[in-house]
C-alpha cells in the first residue's frame, strides 16, 4: 500500500489550510505500522467475538428484590465477547491517539464525526441520569449491552473510519467472516437435524467447563448459535447474505465470485435453519434494492447469471429442508401464502410453536396482521371484576404490542432514555394486555425487539435522531458515488456495493431485531470501514 503518496497528500492539504506543521518521512512509515496494527486488531474483532461463546459465571444484583433472580447467574454467549470487544477498542483506541498526538496525524473534518459525537456525549448522559446507573453503565447480565458497549461499538467505528486500507485489506475484512458463516451453518443446520452439539464432549467441555454442576444457564440448554437467540442468527443471516451475494455480482474474479456465491447460500441456510421470518423479510426487502444496483452496472448479463446462480442454489437447499420441516416455508413464505405445500398432515400447526390444539391463539408472523384484544371500558362508578383479554399473540409474533408499549414508555423520558439495557425493569411487566399481546402474562418482555426502539427508550430521542442522521449521511455518500458512476476501481467499487447493502439490510433487521454484542460489532467495525472507502474516493474525485 502506497501510505507514503496518500499521507504526504493529506498533509500538504492540510499545511494550506492550518499552516501549523508537516509530516516527516518517519512520521508516515510510522503511521503506516500503526494502522497495520490497527487492522489486525479490527480483524480480531471481526473473527472472535462474534463466535466466541463459554460459560462464565458471576453474581447478578437485581435493582428489584421482587422482579428476577439475585445471585450468581451464567451466561455463555455474551459476558467474553464483551471482554474481548472491551481490550480490543481499549489498544485501538490508545493506537489512534499515539497516530495523533505524537505523529501528528490530523483527522479530517466531518460531519459523521460531529454526529459521532453527539451521539457518544447523550449516549454517555442517559447512563449518568439512568433510574439504574450500574445496570445502564454495563447491561445485564446475559446481554451486556450497556453503555460501556455502545462506546466500544462507537471507538471502533471512528478508528475504523480514519485508516486508509489496501484492496487486499478490504477484502481481508470479508474474508474473516468466513468462519462466523461456516460454523454458525453447521451449528444450526444440527439442531434442525436434532443433534444437539452441546452434548458432544469436547463442544460441552470447552463451554461449560468452568460452570458447577447444577448452575442453571441463562439461555437454555440448546446451542443455536453463537449467539443467544434464533431470531438474531436469522437477521446477521439475511445481512451476510446481502454481503457476499453483492460482492459475487460485482466482482471480477471469477473464482473469489464462485465461492462467495456459495457462502451466500451458506448464510441463506442459517436464516431457513433459524425458523425465524426477520431474516427472509431482510432478504426480500433488499432483493429490489441489488436489482437496480446491477441495472446500473455495466456488466448486466454477468450480474444476472450470478444472481440466478443464487437462487437456483438457495432454492436446492429450500426443497429438501422444507421437506424435513414444514415450518421452513411458514418462517418464510407462510407469512404471504396461508397454504404450506410441504405440510402433509394439516393438524392445527401455527407458525411460531408447534401449537397443537391448546388454547392461545398463535399467529404466524404477519407484518399486515393485528390481532390485539384488550378489556373493554367499564362504568368506573361500579366496581366491576375486569374482563381478562382474550388469549393471543399480536402481530409479528407479538412485537406489535411490544413496540406500542416499548414506545409510550420510551414517551414518559423522552429525552435521555433510561440507560441501555435497563429494559426488564422499565417496561410494563404487570400490563394485562401482555395476555392478547404475547399469549402469556407470566412472561418476562426483556427487549423492544427493535433496534431502533431500543435506541429511543435507552437513550432517547436526541441518540435515536442523530444516529440516524449518522447512517442517512454515508448512505447517501455511497448513492453519490454508485448514482454518478465516477471513475472508481472496480475491486473497490464492488466492496462499496457490497458494504452499502450490508449497511442497509443491518438496519432492515434492526426493525425485527435487537442490537446483540456478537453482532453489532460487525456492523460498526464494517460501517466504519464503509465510510473510510467513500470518504477516500470523495477526495480522490476532486
Amino acid at each position: 500500500m502506497d501510505y507514503k503518496k496518500y499521507y504526504k497528500k493529506s498533509t500538504v492539504i492540510s499545511s494550506r489550510e492550518t499552516n501549523n506543521h508537516t509530516l516527516s518521512i518517519g512520521d508516515i512509515n510510522e503511521i503506516e505500522k500503526i494502522d497495520k496494527i490497527i487492522y489486525y486488531l479490527l480483524l480480531a474483532a471481526l473473527l472472535i467475538i462474534p463466535i466466541f461463546i463459554k460459560a462464565h459465571i458471576g453474581e447478578f444484583v437485581s435493582p428489584h428484590l421482587t422482579f428476577m433472580s439475585t445471585g450468581m447467574q451464567a451466561d455463555i454467549f455474551s459476558y467474553f465477547k464483551f471482554i474481548f470487544l472491551f481490550i480490543i477498542t481499549i489498544v485501538v483506541g490508545i493506537l489512534f491517539l499515539y497516530k495523533v498526538l505524537f505523529l501528528r496525524y490530523e483527522i479530517p473534518k466531518s460531519k459523521v464525526h460531529l454526529f459521532l459525537g453527539i451521539l457518544a456525549i447523550a449516549v454517555t448522559l442517559s447512563a449518568v441520569f439512568s433510574p439504574y446507573k450500574s445496570l445502564a453503565l454495563q447491561g445485564m447480565y446475559n446481554r451486556n449491552e450497556g453503555t460501556l458497549t455502545y462506546i466500544c461499538y462507537f471507538i471502533v467505528f471512528f478508528v475504523a473510519a480514519n485508516v486508509k486500507y489496501s484492496k487486499t485489506q478490504l477484502h481481508g475484512f470479508l474474508y474473516t467472516l468466513y468462519p462466523f458463516v461456516f460454523i454458525n451453518m453447521w451449528l444450526g443446520y444440527a439442531l434442525f437435524k436434532g443433534k444437539d452439539l452441546l452434548q458432544v464432549g469436547w463442544i460441552h467441555n470447552f463451554i461449560l467447563g468452568s460452570i458447577p454442576e447444577g448452575a442453571k444457564l441463562s439461555e437454555g440448554a440448546k446451542i443455536w448459535a453463537t449467539v443467544s437467540n434464533p431470531n438474531y442468527i436469522s437477521g446477521i443471516g439475511a445481512v451476510l447474505a446481502v454481503l457476499f451475494l453483492t460482492w459475487a455480482i460485482f466482482d471480477n474474479n471469477k473464482i473469489r465470485s464462485a465461492i462467495n456465491v456459495v457462502v451466500a447460500v451458506m448464510s441463506f441456510g442459517m436464516v431457513l435453519t433459524s425458523f425465524s421470518t426477520s431474516g427472509f423479510l431482510t432478504l426480500l426487502v433488499l432483493l429490489p434494492v441489488i436489482f437496480i444496483l446491477i441495472f446500473l452496472d455495466g456488466q448486466k448479463i454477468k450480474s444476472f447469471a450470478i444472481l440466478i446462480a443464487f437462487i437456483i442454489l438457495a432454492t436446492s437447499i429450500y426443497i429438501p429442508l422444507a421437506n424435513m420441516n414444514p415450518r421452513v416455508w411458514d418462517e418464510t413464505f407462510g407469512f404471504i401464502i396461508e397454504s404450506n405445500p410441504f405440510k402433509k398432515d394439516q393438524l392445527s400447526y401455527n407458525g411460531g410453536t408447534d401449537a397443537i390444539e391448546t388454547n392461545i391463539q398463535i399467529n404466524k408472523f404477519n407484518p399486515f396482521q393485528t390481532n390485539v384484544a384488550f378489556a373493554e371500558g367499564q362504568n368506573l362508578n361500579k366496581f366491576q371484576i375486569p374482563d381478562i383479554p382474550e388469549a393471543g399473540v399480536s402481530a409479528g409474533t407479538g412485537r406489535l404490542y411490544i413496540w406500542e408499549k416499548t414506545f409510550e414508555t420510551a414517551m414518559q423520558r423522552p429525552i435521555l432514555g433510561y440507560g441501555f439495557d435497563t429494559f426488564s425493569y422499565i417496561f410494563p411487566q404487570d400490563d394485562i394486555g401482555k395476555i392478547a399481546g404475547i399469549g402469556n402474562y407470566e412472561e418476562t418482555v426483556d427487549k423492544p425487539h427493535n433496534m431502533f426502539l431500543g435506541v429511543l427508550i435507552g437513550s432517547g430521542i436526541i441518540s435515536l435522531i442523530v444516529f440516524i442522521l449518522l447512517v442517512i449521511l454515508i448512505l447517501l455518500s455511497a448513492v453519490n458515488i454508485l448514482w454518478q458512476q465516477r471513475k472508481i476501481d472496480n475491486k473497490k467499487k464492488a466492496l462499496i456495493v457490497a458494504l452499502f447493502t450490508t449497511s442497509i439490510a443491518y438496519l432492515v433487521q434492526g426493525l425485527f431485531n435487537d442490537s446483540v454484542i456478537g453482532l453489532a460489532v460487525i456492523y460498526w467495525i464494517l460501517f466504519g470501514v464503509l465510510f473510510s472507502l467513500i470518504r477516500n474516493e470523495l477526495v480522490k474525485g476532486k
